[in-house]
């Protein structure tokens, strides 16, 4: 248990997911949420992708203790993917859910010894209730729960509809990220149903005023 375990056991935390592929225009981005009070950098897949550890790095100095976010997505070679991210000085990183079991348990005693959080993201799963209790089981503290952008419009859905997965997962004092599709004016619908984490990207990131957009998601925080 970790930074981001401890932080988000104490209160709702927003994260701000940065899913670019241009560092400048993410830093850009990062530096406006940060000064308006985000509590989570995400490197979002696609910037992490382009830049890998250099996007981190670059991060790191532009907002020194802010809690940060590597959203990897490992399914294997889980050391070779964590522990570079964990020296530069990430505080969680994401594993996907419907990985082996064995690999989920590596991944779990890896963080342990790094000192980081891992995140279980439940993209893709069919019952995310049943598959976060087995989680729950082999140790898994955090989960997110999780629509992908290219299931988001392709059935114009989001995570507003997994509202009751929401609540019935924090329920059992697993912490819970959410995310996919989520506005500033949603945050405390999720946060009513027990989510600790809340993750927006676009409609802050893409916002255009990124700063009002993410003082919103706060207030609804509070």
């Amino acid at each position: 248990m970790a930074k981001l375990f401890e932080e988000s056991s104490k209160r709702p935390l927003l994260q701000v997911a940065l899913d670019f592929t241009d560092l400048k225009q993410a830093l850009h981005v990062a530096s406006i949420t940060i000064d308006a009070g985000a509590h989570i950098m995400e490197l979002g897949t696609p910037l992490i992708k382009s830049y890998g550890l250099q996007a981190l790095v670059a991060l790191k100095e532009l907002i020194r203790d802010r809690l940060i976010v590597a959203d990897l997505k490992t399914i294997d070679a889980i050391e070779l993917e964590f522990i570079p991210f964990a020296k530069h000085g990430v505080h969680a990183v994401t594993l996907l859910s419907f990985i082996d079991e064995d690999v989920i348990g590596d991944a779990i005693s890896l963080c342990r010894e790094l000192g980081i959080d891992l995140i279980v993201d439940l993209i893709h799963q069919q019952n995310p209730i049943e598959k976060a209790l087995r989680l729950a089981d082999l140790g898994v503290n955090i989960v997110n729960i999780h629509i992908g952008v290219d299931v988001q419009r392709k059935r114009n859905i989001s995570v507003r509809q997994l509202l009751k997965e929401v609540e019935e997962i924090a329920d059992t004092g697993i912490i819970v990220a959410v995310a996919g599709g989520i506005k500033p004016k949603d945050v405390r619908l999720f946060v009513e149903h027990g989510a600790k984490i809340i993750v927006i990207g676009s409609a802050i990131t893409r916002h255009p005023n990124p700063y009002q957009a993410t003082i919103e998601a706060l207030e609804g925080l509070r």
